[in-house]
């Protein structure tokens, strides 16, 4: 890594950070090695099944695959999030070429767009493209199509049941683009 400290994208306002992947943690998170030290990394408007979730396994195994230790990255730092990760758009340099990874996790079914914390539509266009053409987690039954977040709520005691699985579609990852909660209930009329 030869940073000596953070660059600005050139089609962004967001800082870039240089760094080397040390390990997936699951779908969506990594740890990484900086120059200033170790850090960890959560990607920024994704999110993909826990562990104990149908496709959780899948998803981390997707992950682990195209991100595999010793992987150059640059971090497009959006944030930091309560856990005191670093929240960030995940850039693979390889080959001479800049792939963006949470863009590819969501592209090949792997990955929900988030909706509580994404910004730009483009990122419930790339999941509907994924579940039309039956990609990764949305090869499974519908029923199996569990929103994260409801799943975590779940298990935290938040909510007893979840909801009744239903056909997700473009509109109404669109309808809920940045709503707090669960966000996958149909919207108030």
């Amino acid at each position: 890594m030869a940073s000596s400290g953070p660059a600005l994208a050139a089609d962004s306002k967001l800082p870039i950070l240089l760094a080397k992947v040390t390990k997936v943690n699951d779908g969506d998170s990594i740890e990484v090695q900086l120059d200033a030290g170790p850090a960890r990394v959560r990607f920024s408007a994704i999110d993909t099944p826990e562990y104990d979730q149908p496709y959780g396994s899948k998803s981390s195994a997707a992950l682990k695959a195209m991100l595999p230790p010793g992987s150059d990255v640059e971090l497009e730092v959006v944030t930091q999030d309560q856990f005191r990760r670093v929240v960030a758009t995940v850039w693979l340099m390889a080959d001479g070429k800049r792939v963006n990874i949470n863009e590819a996790m969501l592209r090949d079914g792997h990955a929900w767009a988030y909706r509580r914390y994404m910004k730009e539509p483009k990122f419930c266009d790339l999941e509907q493209e994924a579940r039309s053409k039956k990609l990764g987690l949305w090869a499974q039954p519908v029923s199996d199509w569990v929103y994260p977040p409801e799943w975590r709520f779940l298990k935290n005691g938040e909510i007893r049941v979840l909801p009744t699985p239903y056909e997700e579609t473009r509109e109404k990852c669109m309808a809920v683009l940045g709503m707090a909660g669960a966000a996958t209930y149909e919207p108030a009329k």
